[in-house]
Order: structure tokens, then C-alpha cells, then sequence
């Protein structure tokens, strides 16, 4: 996989992302959330409902007891909005293209922005975009509560555990969310392992590493594995 479709899928995992932030504004809300397909309409009354809510939660008149909403939440989405707007204008004067209009009073609706620096993300912007990007999927996943440092998983390694003769026998329980150096939250296998180089997203110290961006894919992996354990029990 490419520096640049690693960055791009990042940029996709925010957007993918972005309902649940939507959703999260509600104190109390169960995590994680499945998506809901919205209307544009809907969106954009959610979007201006927020905007709103932010701006008068410090100024709302005697008496007025606006619903409460979690503020960093709030403060996350209208961040992650002002990176991916910025992003994406940078690509946009550097690809020589029209720039997608900023932000108008009441929209937090990142995706636009998102989806256009993914679009249009070339090689000799992947250093800039990079660390935009994972700083981004830091600040979701986050807020979501998704991960955390030194989060260890209940999950066997498939390329540790031999599931198939290519594969070195004897792992176990050996991954570790690490929030590596960039902002980089990914997977580490602590044992020796050394899986095929097309089934690892990149490495960090000798030791494969798997981006947030391929958890779905890497689920997908294991899950595979654990039908062959099963097959041959």
C-alpha cells in the first residue's frame, strides 16, 4: 500500500467517523454508535443545531436551560473541521483546482473537506497531509473513546499462532494499541512475529504495525484465522 493511500485512509476513517461525533454531542450516549444515513437536510439541521448550541451556551437569557451537550465533543468536531478545511485549500492551490467554499456560520460537517483532500491528496503533499491526518484520527478516536495507550487485546496473532505451515507457531495474545510517534494509532504485535509484507500496514521498532485505517481489514484477517483453528480442531 502506498504512503498516500495510507493518509487517504485516514482522511476516509474521520469521515466515516463523523456521524458518531455527531451523535456523541449528547452526554450519555452509548458508544460505540452504528451509522445512521442521514438527509442533507437532516445533517445540516444537526450541523446548525450545534453551531448554535456552542455559541449560546455562554450567553442564553435568565431562565433558559439549553439541553446539555458535551463540549469537548463540540470543540473536537469544529477542530477537526477548521484542519480538513485547511487541507483541503492547501491541496486544492497546489493542484491549481477551484477550492471548496469554507464553512458557513452553523456548518460542522467536515466531510465535504474530508473527502475532497482524499480525492485530490497527491504524492509531493503526502509529508504535509500526513501528520494533519493522523492528528485528525487521534482526535476522533479520542473522543469516541475508541482506544487508548497500551490497550492490550484479546486476540490471537494469526501470523504468531501458526494457522497455516508458512506461519511461525507459538503466539498468543501479543497485540498492543500503542499511540505511536505522529500521532499514529495502530496495532503492535510485541512478539516476534513477521507476517508477509503485503498483510502489514508499516513497522516501528522490528515489530509489524496496523493502522487504525486497516482495523476493519485486520478483523477480517483474524477472523479467517480463527475459522481455519476451528476447521482443523
Amino acid at each position: 500500500m502506498s504512503y498516500v493511500q495510507l493518509i487517504v485512509e485516514d482522511l476516509q476513517w474521520v469521515a466515516a467517523y463523523w456521524e458518531d461525533l455527531t451523535e456523541a454531542r449528547l452526554p450519555g450516549t452509548a458508544r460505540p454508535w452504528r451509522h445512521h444515513d442521514l438527509t442533507t437536510d437532516q445533517q445540516q439541521e444537526r450541523d446548525r443545531q450545534a453551531w448554535e448550541e456552542r455559541l449560546e451556551r455562554s450567553t442564553e437569557a435568565p431562565g433558559e436551560h439549553p439541553a446539555p451537550l458535551d463540549l469537548g465533543i463540540l470543540d473536537t468536531m469544529l477542530d477537526v473541521l477548521v484542519r480538513a478545511d485547511d487541507l483541503a485549500a492547501d491541496i486544492a492551490r497546489h493542484a491549481g483546482i477551484p477550492t471548496l467554499p469554507p464553512p458557513r456560520l452553523g456548518q460542522t460537517d467536515a466531510r465535504p473537506y474530508l473527502d475532497f483532500a482524499a480525492k485530490h491528496l497527491t504524492d509531493d503533499l503526502a509529508q504535509h497531509a500526513a501528520p494533519i491526518a493522523r492528528t485528525m484520527v487521534a482526535q476522533t478516536a479520542h473522543a469516541l473513546a475508541l482506544v487508548f495507550d497500551g490497550q492490550k487485546l484479546d486476540v490471537e496473532c494469526p501470523w504468531c499462532r501458526g494457522v497455516t505451515p508458512d506461519m511461525p507457531a507459538g503466539g498468543a495474545r501479543t497485540w498492543r494499541v500503542r499511540e505511536l510517534p505522529g500521532n499514529l494509532i495502530a496495532i503492535v504485535c510485541e512478539n516476534v512475529c513477521e507476517p508477509p509484507s503485503k498483510d502489514v500496514g508499516t513497522w516501528w521498532r522490528g515489530a509489524p504495525v496496523w493502522p487504525l485505517s486497516e482495523w476493519d481489514w485486520l478483523a477480517k484477517r483474524v477472523e479467517r484465522a480463527e475459522t481455519k483453528v476451528k476447521a482443523v480442531a
